[in-house]
This record gives structure tokens, C-alpha cells and sequence, in this order.
């Protein structure tokens, strides 16, 4: 039974430190910050909804004013989102946004989890949400809270009946979370593994809430404590709030550096207790000697502790750094002693006790560390990892001299059944010394073994990553005391202009992508051969002979293409001449590329983020071939104004439509009037002012004859530009129909835009995904004609989503609709809708 507490220790251990920021070199400031943090226990669980929810001042706060352990969950990663900077969406952008948010913690000082319910999109009720997430939401919380064991939960959308569903949603979670927590009846699967029942002392929620869920009862008003954020910490000479904006701004993708400089992120915050006894300033920081009072018999060890680290950080402040290296290998020495205590049966909750004892021993080795400016450095020759083979790690550490610290050679940890041998580099000394630093360097050879995996763990549902595959780790002494610090095992990529540290990833042997991933057959070309493009990856250092194919549907054909030889690892680019059967009905074909190595297929992607190289997305390698009824007018050429990545010219591309895209200069002095139709894109006005400039050139090109469609703007953008021929605003909040399975209704069957080229039927809104559109017109002139109805369950129709007026000879056209997800997925009915729109001007008269 002692042997298998120690092992929970060391599990529990494991999972707070891959769940908490890497180490890296620290500046005096971090050092007391490292010491401040072990001489308080208090624990605080803060649960939002989505990266970009959280109060960064609340968590920067806490972490760094208060020294409490902090952490984050948020209970979905933000894939159901927009992309402000790249062409991210869905799994790719859940990726981008995971890493978004774990910087931000980084600079909050706290950990982060998440649990595994999905964002689909907005959500007006917490009802929907609550269905889809079934109850999976609750079940990783309560694993949340076995794992990091909070005294205190925050409970970020308690209390908010309005707004963003999944927002509601989270505040009915978090108190049905925390009281299954402390239940040994539910979910019973977690204490078989080791995690036990844990009862959480308070749980808060805002006293004040903010934005359009304000509170109207006047108890919720009223504030048990403040938090002041605004102040100016002595320490990082900085308000809390404003430190937490630094975190706060890598937010990118969310396009958030719009609000930063909003007096939002400085108001003090009120707090509130809706469960557990009355709270004070003094709950929020309970000190190391706090577990050694009552009953328990630790006062003299941990008071002694305490001492130590009292001394730790005058030491520090004063520059002192073999004075603080000494204090801090006192504290950990009281802390080992009172931990053996702790295994007693006289104590009370000793398991509880030893648990957070542990905790504490961790930041002060992590104390230690900083104090001793001991910095390690874990590279590999390789990112991309394949079982079977072998690759070399290179360990740097350096630490100050004289500070009375002894290093033991370091080790790697790794996965089971993987082995790793020291090698000397050549060239290089393995120790040297000056009067300021110690340095040194160790090499090692690791072996995968063929058909290695990567670990899987309970925990990795929560964390913001899996574990790190390797470990380098370094232990040593200090006065006595025995400690140690471990950095993950990372690699480096280098180009001209950017240096990229991604983590190890054990991948397959081959990977293939392809493009386009939606190849769209219209009727008049749907038995053309097209082709169709798939990069080939080897990740192996051996060379190898790969072959490659295509799956196609019966009566299709595909040429053979020449297999592949790599010497080390690459990538080719190959391509598939395919043709479809002359009568394939209308209908989605799956194109499956695959790659053959020594009898083992390989069928997978492994690609790199746009926006983010040093995080990669694996997903099954298909495109799907859309034999669909599809017309539109013969050489159609249109213009497209772009602000950043926007799928849709690609998209309309693809078709073999002529699309330019229009810069600043092709907007202001270019020949419009050579265009079918102008598109203006997603937020093109918000994100660039040239559009705004020219905004009067494209009005003209439409009264002289054109066709001007203009895609959605934001509701706060859109009401303070109005850059609509005729009145046109949004509600704020703007409109959207969330159900992406909503009816619609034709509000004026007659229009060109449901009859030419296509005549579109309730068929074409068929397979829509996440929604049908966002930020649709409110209020309108008497020149515009709704075209379309649509509403969500419980609603009545909304009108604003796909609206015209004649101007002049031309057309102007505003649509919220989504098309901009539905074309890159291929749905049929949008591409059908969307070359309507762009044929508008072109329309027999009889139909306009």
C-alpha cells in the first residue's frame, strides 16, 4: 500500500508539472515569484467557456500577486470559431487556438486544462449545448478537479442566463462538476485509476457580471471581496491587469488586439460566493505553516520551512544567490522531514497532506532552480519521430558557480521499451567552468522499437498537450538537500527569417496530403478529367522505395503513377490524372491517395499549420469529387476583395471561374467595369481601410451595371461604417441562425438570384455544416427585397441574411451567409446559391 501511494504521488506529480510552463531562464523577479509560490498552498480552478473568455487579470492576480496555484479549464478549445489570421478552421484551428491559450497562460502563471466538449458554433441556449456536449463536459471537469484538487472554484458563467449558449452551459456545469467530484459513486472508472473523491471548499462567480448578462437581482450585486487588479505589483512594477494583457494578446486568431486597450480589463473584480463558507483575503492565501495547525504535528517543520523561504526571497531581492540556493535547500529539507511525518496515522488527512507537501517540494526544486539560474537546454536532431529507428538528443545545462549546487549527470525519460546510450560529441567539452557559470553537455542515442505507439493516458483528455515523448532530467544536490529539474525533449527548425521548436511527435512512416481536398463537377464538365495533387512525406532517415496510388469509386480511372525513391527524408509532389464515370450521378465520391512501405499502408496526413508551423494536424487524407447540376455563365470573371486568408476565391477557382483578386491599387485606379461581379469578402471593410476608401468606386461600378456582393461584417464595423448604397444596419447583437439544419423559406421565390443560372430548391440547403449564416441586417431601406427567410428552433423568421436592391443598372447584394464555410466543405447547394449571386447582372431580363 506505501509502495502504491508513492506511485499516485509521482502519477499526480507528473500530470501538474506537463500541465504547468516549461522552464527557462529567470530573471530576479521570477525567482521570488518561483519562492512566493512555495510558501502558499492555496489552490484556485477557474472554468470559462473558450480561449479568450478568461479574465486575464483574475488569473495574473491570483498567480502572481497572491502566489496561489492557478489554473484555467476551458471547457472547449474555440474550434468552432473564426480564423482572424490564417486559414485555420475546425481541427486545425482547435490546434492554433489550444496553443493561443497556453501561451496566454504561460503569462498568467497558470496551468491549463480542458475538457473535451465540443464548440460547434454559437449556440443561443444552454439547452442545445448541453445536448450536444452529453454530458461529457461534466465528466472531464470532475476528472479536472480529482486531478488538481482546487480549494477554491471560479466559476466564470455562473449565474448567466443570456447570450453565448456554451457560455450558460459552462455556469450550469461547474456546480454539478464539483459536487460528482466529491461522490466515490460517480464515475467510478477515475478512482480506479488512482484519483480520489475531492469535496471543494467554495465556489465564486462574479459579483458584477458584464456585457448583455447582467445581473438584475440586487443580491448578485453585492461583492463579498474585491480583487484589485489595477494595482501596481511591487514586484513586476506593473498593474496585474496589465500584465495579464500581455498573456491576454496572443490571442490572435480571435482578432482581439482591437479591445485591448478597453477599460474593461482594469475594473476592479467582484467576487461572490455561491457555495461554501464566507470568503476573506486571507482564504485566498493560505500559507505552508497552515498545514501543519490543529491536530496535525508538522508546525515546527513546515513554521521552519516557511522561515527558510522567508529568508529565500530577501536573499534573492539583495542578489544574495548561495544565500537564497541555501535557504531554499533548508525549506525543502523541513518540507522532506515533515513529509515523512506525514505518513504518520496520527495525522489528519495525511494523505491530503502529503499530497499538497509534495506539490509544495516541487516549487521549491523549481525555486531552487531559478536560484541558482540553472538552465537546460533539450534538443533532438528530429521532429518527426518513426518507430523502428533512432535519433540523437543533445543536453545543455548551465548553472551559476558558487552557489554551492552539485548536477549528477542527466538522464532522458522515454515511453517503455525505448533505450537511449550516452555518446560524447565530437568537438565539443563536456564540462567547463568560469568564475560566473558552470556549463556542460551530454549526447545521447534513442532507439525507438519497431511498432512503438504513442503512450496513451487518462489525462491527456485534459491537458492542452500529451505528454512530452522525452524528458531530459537532471538531479542534484544543494546543502544537503537533493533536487531536480527536467525539460521536455523539443526540436529546432530553421529557415531564413524564422526559428520554429516543436515538440516530439512519433509519426508514421509516410504521410500524403492532397489538393484541393473538394473537387467540384459541374454537369457540363462532370466527365472532364481533372487532376488532382498529393504531397508525399517520408519521415524516415533510411532510405526507402514508396509506392502510390489512388482509391477511386467503381467506373473511374486513375493513371499510375511511378513509384518514389528517398534517400533520408522528403517529400514529393505527385499527380493523379483522374476521370469519372460518364454516368456518375449527382452524388460525393471519397479520391483516397495512399503510400505503400514494406507491405505497410499509409493513408494519413501530417501537416503543419499555416499560422503556426511548429503544431501539426493529422486527419485521414480524402477528397471528396461533388458530381453536381451546376451552371453559370461562360467566361464569368469576377473580382474579389480579400482582407487576409479567405477561402472563397479558391473555392470559386476551383469551378474554373476567372477571379482576380483586387489590391489597393486595383481598387482605385483599376478598371472595374471588366467584371461580371465584385465580391467584397469576411470583414474586408473592418481589416482593410483601402476598401473603405474605395468604397464609392465600388458603389458607382454597381449603378453603371455591375454586381457588388458584400459578405458579412461585424455588427460594431458594419453600424459604423454603413457603407451600403442605401440605409442598412445591424441589431447589435446582429442576427445569425445557428442551426446549420434551420428551414428557410423563400421570401421572394421570383428573384434572379433562386432562378438563374440554378433554381434553387430546399434540396440545396441540404449537408450545411455548424450554421446558416452570422451577422445578418436588422433594418433596412424600402430599396432592398429580402430573398430568403430563416430562424431558429423557437424563433420567427430572420429577413437580413441574403438581401438586394436594384441600383441603377446594377445590383447590390449583402449575404451573412456562411459561405465561407460551406464552400471549402463542398456543400452543393452554396456553390449553386453563390454563382446565382455572382450571375446576377447577367440574369435574362425576365428574371430580374
Amino acid at each position: 500500500m506505501k509502495m502504491r501511494w508513492s506511485t499516485m504521488l509521482a502519477a499526480a506529480a507528473a500530470v501538474l508539472v506537463s500541465a504547468m510552463p516549461g522552464a527557462r531562464a529567470q530573471s530576479v523577479a521570477e525567482v521570488v515569484n518561483a519562492i512566493d509560490h512555495a510558501r502558499v498552498v492555496t489552490r484556485v480552478l477557474y472554468v470559462d467557456a473558450h480561449p479568450d473568455d478568461e479574465r486575464s487579470s483574475v488569473l495574473t492576480y491570483l498567480s502572481k500577486g497572491l502566489g496561489d496555484d492557478v489554473a484555467l479549464c476551458s471547457t472547449t478549445r474555440g474550434e468552432g470559431g473564426q480564423n482572424a489570421i490564417g486559414p485555420e478552421l475546425g481541427p486545425a484551428l482547435e490546434i492554433l487556438r489550444t496553443d493561443e491559450l497556453y501561451r496566454a497562460t504561460q503569462e498568467y502563471g497558470a496551468k491549463l486544462f480542458f475538457t473535451r466538449a465540443s464548440d460547434f458554433g454559437y449556440s443561443k441556449s444552454a439547452e442545445e449545448t448541453l445536448k450536444i456536449w452529453h454530458g461529457v463536459a461534466t465528466k472531464d471537469l470532475v476528472r479536472i478537479i480529482r486531478t488538481f484538487r482546487p480549494d477554491i472554484v471560479i466559476n466564470q458563467w455562473g449565474g448567466v442566463h443570456s447570450g453565448h449558449g456554451q457560455h450558460q452551459a459552462t455556469g450550469i456545469v461547474v456546480p454539478q462538476a464539483v459536487k460528482a467530484a466529491s461522490d466515490a459513486s460517480a464515475y467510478p472508472e477515475q478512482l480506479k485509476e488512482g484519483l480520489r473523491p475531492w469535496r471543494v471548499g467554495r465556489v465564486l462567480q462574479f459579483a458584477r457580471f458584464f456585457g448583455n448578462a447582467a445581473a438584475t437581482n440586487a443580491n448578485d450585486q453585492k461583492a463579498e471581496i474585491t480583487l484589485p487588479v489595477g494595482e501596481i505589483s511591487p514586484l513586476w512594477g506593473d498593474s496585474y491587469s496589465d500584465l495579464g494583457l500581455v498573456g491576454f494578446a496572443n490571442h490572435r486568431s480571435q482578432g482581439i488586439t482591437r479591445i485591448l486597450d478597453s477599460s474593461f480589463f482594469s475594473r476592479p473584480v467582484d467576487l461572490k460566493v455561491v457555495e461554501g463558507d464566507r470568503l476573506t483575503s486571507v482564504d485566498l492565501v493560505r500559507t505552508l505553516a497552515s498545514l501543519g495547525v490543529g491536530s496535525n504535528p508538522l508546525h515546527a517543520e513546515l513554521a521552519a520551512a516557511d522561515a527558510s523561504l522567508e529568508a529565500a526571497r530577501e536573499e534573492a531581492l539583495r542578489l544574495d544567490w548561495p544565500g537564497a540556493v541555501k535557504s531554499l535547500a533548508a525549506a525543502g529539507n523541513e518540507i522532506t522531514k515533515a513529509m515523512s511525518y506525514a505518513r504518520s496515522p496520527s495525522v489528519t488527512d495525511g494523505r491530503d497532506v502529503l499530497w499538497r507537501l509534495n506539490i509544495q517540494r516541487e516549487k521549491v526544486n523549481t525555486a531552487l532552480a531559478a536560484a541558482a539560474a540553472l538552465h537546460v537546454n533539450a534538443k533532438s536532431d528530429r521532429g518527426a519521430l518513426v518507430a523502428g529507428e533512432d535519433f540523437s538528443v543533445r543536453v545543455n545545462w548551465e548553472t551559476r558557480a558558487n552557489v554551492g549546487v552539485e548536477l549528477n549527470q542527466p538522464t532522458l525519460e522515454m515511453p517503455k521499451g525505448w533505450s537511449a546510450a550516452t555518446e560524447k560529441p565530437q568537438g565539443t567539452r563536456e564540462t567547463s567552468a568560469t568564475e560566473s557559470a558552470q556549463t556542460a553537455e551530454a549526447s545521447f542515442r534513442v532507439v525507438i522499437p519497431q511498432g512503438a505507439t504513442r503512450p496513451a493516458l487518462p489525462e491527456d483528455a485534459i491537458l492542452p498537450w500529451p505528454a512530452p515523448l522525452v524528458k531530459a532530467r537532471i538531479t542534484g544536490t544543494a546543502d544537503g538537500y537533493n533536487f531536480s529539474a527536467e525539460k521536455p525533449v523539443t526540436a529546432t527548425d530553421y529557415t531564413s527569417t524564422t526559428v520554429e521548436t516543436m515538440p516530439l511527435e512519433l509519426v508514421p512512416a509516410v504521410t500524403l496530403s492532397v489538393d484541393p481536398e473538394q473537387v467540384m463537377l459541374p454537369a457540363n464538365r462532370k466527365t472532364k478529367p481533372f487532376q488532382l495533387l498529393t504531397r508525399v512525406r517520408y519521415h524516415g532517415a533510411k532510405a526507402a522505395h514508396v509506392t502510390v496510388g489512388l482509391d477511386v469509386p467503381a467506373g473511374w480511372s486513375v493513371e499510375r503513377v511511378a513509384p518514389l525513391d528517398f534517400t533520408g527524408a522528403g517529400d514529393r509532389l505527385v499527380r493523379f490524372a483522374v476521370a469519372p464515370s460518364a454516368n456518375a450521378p449527382q452524388a460525393a465520391y471519397d479520391l483516397k491517395p495512399y503510400a505503400r512501405l514494406d507491405n505497410e499502408s499509409f493513408r494519413t496526413s501530417y501537416e503543419a499549420l499555416p499560422s503556426l508551423p511548429s503544431r501539426h494536424v493529422s486527419e485521414p487524407a480524402v477528397a471528396t469529387a461533388h458530381v453536381m447540376e451546376l451552371d453559370f455563365p461562360p467566361r464569368l470573371r469576377v473580382g474579389y476583395i480579400a482582407a487576409g486568408i479567405d477561402p472563397v476565391p479558391q473555392s470559386l477557382q476551383q469551378l474554373g471561374i476567372n477571379v482576380d483578386m483586387l489590391d489597393e491599387a486595383a481598387l482605385e485606379f483599376g478598371d472595374l467595369s471588366r467584371y461580371d461581379a465584385i465580391v467584397v469578402g469576411i470583414r474586408a471593410y473592418e481589416l482593410r481601410p483601402d476598401v473603405m476608401s474605395a468604397n464609392r468606386r465600388l458603389l458607382d461600378y454597381a449603378e453603371r451595371g455591375g454586381t457588388l456582393i458584400v459578405q458579412y461584417e461585424r455588427d460594431f464595423a458594419w453600424n459604423k461604417l454603413l457603407p451600403a448604397p442605401f440605409s442598412a444596419k445591424m441589431d447589435q447583437p446582429a442576427e445569425r441562425i445557428t442551426d446549420e439544419n434551420s428551414p428557410v423559406r423563400f421570401a421572394d421565390p421570383s428573384s434572379s438570384l433562386l432562378n438563374y443560372p440554378n433554381r434553387i430548391t430546399q434540396d440545396d440547403f441540404q449537408g450545411w455544416i455548424q450554421e446558416r449564416g452570422l451577422y445578418f441586417w436588422g433594418q433596412w431601406g424600402l430599396q432592398y427585397h429580402a430573398v430568403l427567410a430563416m430562424h431558429d428552433p423557437g424563433e420567427s423568421d430572420a429577413l437580413g441574411g441574403l438581401v438586394y436592391a436594384r441600383d441603377g443598372k446594377g445590383i447590390y447584394i449583402y449575404t451573412g451567409i456562411a459561405f465561407f464555410r460551406q464552400l471549402p466543405a463542398g456543400v452543393p447547394g452554396a456553390y449553386r446559391l453563390f454563382v446565382n449571386l455572382l450571375s446576377a447582372s447577367q440574369a435574362p431580363s425576365k428574371e430580374r
